[in-house]
């Protein structure tokens, strides 16, 4: 049954509190001087921050692009990255790999082939949601990694785990 909001209740849920606008900043552009990054994410989401992160961790160059980027604790370029403007000034075509992870699978194609055609960017790892388009992509010459599919084996792995435990104890 739907929820009856009160159009006068000041502290009622409204379209901007449940589906807040993702805040915007202005793009920044790369000290001159500063060497490339070895890896470049393209898009920010929680999934490309963390993969971002992890590079980072295990001792890589890495920058991240994203339209909400702040650069915290991995460096970046605030910026759509399906716009070319925004890789050419990111200095994409300098990266040795390039991880594509932004939500929707058609964005992750458009930049990849934006990276391929305009950047010559040798290593383009896509991220793919809908098991389905991996094919697809590595059709178009793309290494695909579907997430959907990682993460059901991932988490495969414990619960079968636990159910041959189960199954010896019984």
């Amino acid at each position: 049954m739907p929820v009856a909001f009160d159009p006068d209740d000041r502290d009622a849920p409204t379209k901007e509190t449940i589906h807040p606008e993702p805040t915007r900043c202005t793009t920044t552009e790369p000290t001159i001087g500063d060497p490339p990054p070895e890896y470049f994410v393209l898009g920010g989401n929680h999934l490309g921050t963390a993969i971002a992160r992890r590079l980072q961790a295990e001792g890589h160059a890495v920058a991240l692009v994203d339209e909400t980027h702040v650069p915290d604790d991995v460096p970046g370029l605030c910026g759509d990255p399906t716009d070319v403007e925004v890789l050419e000034t990111a200095r994409v075509e300098e990266a040795s790999t390039v991880v594509v992870a932004t939500s929707r699978d058609s964005r992750n194609l458009l930049v990849a082939q934006h990276l391929r055609s305009q950047f010559e960017v040798s290593e383009v790892i896509v991220l793919v949601h809908t098991p389905d388009r991996c094919e697809t992509l590595a059709d178009t010459g793309h290494e695909p990694v579907c997430v959907t599919s990682v993460l059901s084996n991932a988490l495969l792995g414990p619960i079968s785990t636990e159910t041959r435990e189960f199954d010896r104890t019984v």
